[in-house]
């Protein structure tokens, strides 16, 4: 089974968690956009939730099962708990190329307009986030 996961923020190619958690550990990567809205929260990372427009970022081919497990356990998602219990939740998305080409089913990590709130989150209309992460 082919694992792949749309990132937006600090797991794209360049970002502050790609030498931790994907370094050696995607086989792939191409830019990609999935359906939805995305947020700049006050921490200094970035969220994605359920709307209607375009969010830009990466379809990266992990390596196996192990770097899906380090992406949950950086997104703050485990299966089976309560939604509100998790930081992000773990859906499956279409993904599309920049040109609007279907690339299939993947993985992304969405939050939860409660846990966006709580967060102080930024909306960002042009659905791009290319901020450092500001937290230590």
């Amino acid at each position: 089974m082919i694992l792949r996961v749309f990132v937006y923020g600090t797991l794209k190619p360049g970002g502050y968690y790609w030498p931790q958690f994907c370094e050696g550990k995607v086989t792939a990567h191409e830019t990609a956009k999935v359906r939805g809205a995305l947020y700049d929260l006050r921490p200094g990372y970035p969220a994605l939730l359920e709307g209607d427009g375009w969010v830009h970022g990466t379809v990266l081919t992990l390596k196996d099962d192990a770097a899906l497990r380090g992406f949950d356990t950086l997104e703050g998602y485990e299966a089976g708990r309560a939604p509100a219990d998790n930081e992000y939740q773990r859906c499956e998305v279409d993904a599309f190329s920049p040109a609007g080409e279907p690339l299939g089913r993947v993985w992304t990590y969405f939050m939860l307009p409660d846990k966006m709130r709580e967060l102080d989150g930024i909306h960002l209309p042009e659905g791009a986030w290319d901020r450092p992460l500001v937290r230590e």
